[in-house]
């Protein structure tokens, strides 16, 4: 399909390993982003551990692009409350507005409990369990795999 998107990584043994994104042609276009939650050394697959965990959630998060973020606090990890109490739900957290004390209106700056850092909360570590885990020297998945994937789970 033209304009889809492979994740691809390669390679075997211990220690971090770099995933690349391709073109359905297999030309690279990219190198995954690792977004660090477990494994502080890098991406890898083939066993259960941290890395293949990052590998599975940042896998997922690139996949969903935009869509990953946190719809509560859009990304922040944080979200703010009105001390006064007038509003009802919190609204994302935005340094530009809620950092400063000149507005008269007093904030209440709080995590936020809907997401994993920014992020949506995922089913990465099943992810990991179904794919990651079993990926061996070279592997190869398309976006649209993925997609379907987390579909089938409920998100979108």
């Amino acid at each position: 399909m033209a304009g889809e998107v492979w994740y691809h990584g390669r390679g075997n043994g211990a220690g971090p390993r770099p995933v690349v994104t391709e073109d359905a042609d297999g030309n690279m276009t990219g190198v995954l982003h690792h977004v660090v939650k477990h494994s502080p050394t890098g991406l890898s697959w083939g066993y259960s551990g941290s890395g293949p965990a990052d590998t599975a959630r940042s896998v997922l998060i690139a996949a969903l692009g935009d869509a990953a973020r946190c719809p509560a606090c859009k990304g922040t990890g944080k979200v703010v409350w009105t001390a006064d109490d007038e509003c009802e739900d919190p609204v994302p957290y935005d340094p530009a507005v809620h950092s400063g004390t000149g507005s008269g209106i007093e904030f209440v700056v709080d995590s936020c409990y809907d997401c994993d850092d920014g992020w949506r909360v995922l089913p990465y570590q099943d992810f990991k369990r179904e794919f990651v885990a079993g990926w061996g020297e070279e592997w190869r998945m398309s976006r649209e795999d993925i997609l379907a994937w987390l579909r089938d789970r409920g998100v979108g």
